[in-house]
């Protein structure tokens, strides 16, 4: 075989490879509809006052990218309850398969949004 088509071989191989990878599907979450992570690879708090968790929903194989709309108005708070989410988030990274990770988003009274993380082992 040729070497230029033996290089045109490994090149399109590589190229199909990085194509057909699997890639974390984006989507804002649904209001009212928790979502528990078995594994978490990424947790970042925006400034924006988004949340975005990268992990593998339970029941699935994928990763995919929940962004969280958990701003309700008051800046400090936002920082203390999602810096108690950052703990667990990092729990269920450092042990996936160990805890589900579970967040949610729920509208109250006044149009604020609240939310919720919750942190269970696995027997």
């Amino acid at each position: 075989m040729p070497k230029s088509l033996s290089r045109c071989i490994q090149a399109f191989s590589m190229l199909a490879a990085v194509a057909l990878a699997p890639t974390a599907l984006a989507e804002q979450a649904t209001v009212g509809q928790p979502y528990v992570f078995t594994a978490v690879d990424d947790y970042a708090i925006r400034l924006d006052g988004n949340v975005d968790v990268t992990g593998v929903l339970q029941g699935e194989a994928a990763p995919r990218t929940v962004t969280f709309r958990v701003t309700h108005g008051f800046e400090e708070n936002f920082q203390a309850l999602g810096g108690r989410c950052d703990r667990m988030a990092l729990l269920t990274m450092a042990k996936p398969g160990v805890y589900l990770f579970t967040m949610s988003v729920e509208v109250q009274t006044h149009f604020y949004r609240q939310f919720a993380c919750k942190l269970t082992r696995l027997p």
